[in-house]
């Protein structure tokens, strides 16, 4: 591939990514199946792109989410066949900014809260996972989750608020304990 058709392909990729995430995310089962099913649908795309007869496509954006739909149902009708490969969550998804001026122990105090929270989240219904997930990492407003989700502002708000609370009662239970 030249230079000019991967930054092309950058391009496409950066442009899309996060409506393509959120289309994976608001129809998928398991959120530890996210990225890969993300990275799977853009693996896809990149082969098709890549090829010397790539055909103009019209709108990408519905090209990558139809590949997404696939992969999807790829994903899934592989995952029931192979029920019983235990899958390792890895999460890749807590950014810490590093900077020379922050002490390495509260870096690590904060990526072990984040892993605390991720893993928290992820132990409630699959809905709430999905409007946190929406709201903190894809930076989604409320009313837009509320939209894409089907669901009420006034709910989406809800799941916010009381899981926040549920995690700020969590924490002091833990000073509480390790004091």
């Amino acid at each position: 591939m030249n230079k000019n058709t991967l930054e092309k392909f950058n391009s496409i990729y950066d442009s899309t990514y996060k409506n393509t995430l959120k289309y994976v995310l608001l129809h998928c089962n398991d959120l530890d199946d996210v990225k890969d099913i993300v990275q799977d649908t853009y693996l896809n795309f990149y082969k098709y792109f890549s090829r010397k007869h790539f055909i103009k496509i019209d709108n990408v954006e519905a090209y990558i989410v139809g590949i997404a739909k696939n992969v999807l149902k790829r994903y899934y009708r592989s995952k029931s066949k192979n029920s019983n490969i235990v899958s390792i969550y890895q999460n890749e998804d807590i950014k810490i900014i590093s900077d020379s001026n922050i002490d390495i122990e509260l870096q690590f105090i904060t990526k072990e809260n984040a892993k605390y929270v991720w893993n928290y989240i992820k132990e409630k219904d699959i809905r709430i996972a999905k409007i946190f997930y929406c709201f903190y990492y894809l930076d989604m407003k409320i009313n837009e989750i509320a939209f894409e989700m089907q669901l009420k502002e006034s709910t989406v708000k809800n799941y916010i608020y009381r899981t926040i609370k549920e995690l700020q009662k969590q924490f002091k239970k833990e000073d509480y304990n390790n004091a």
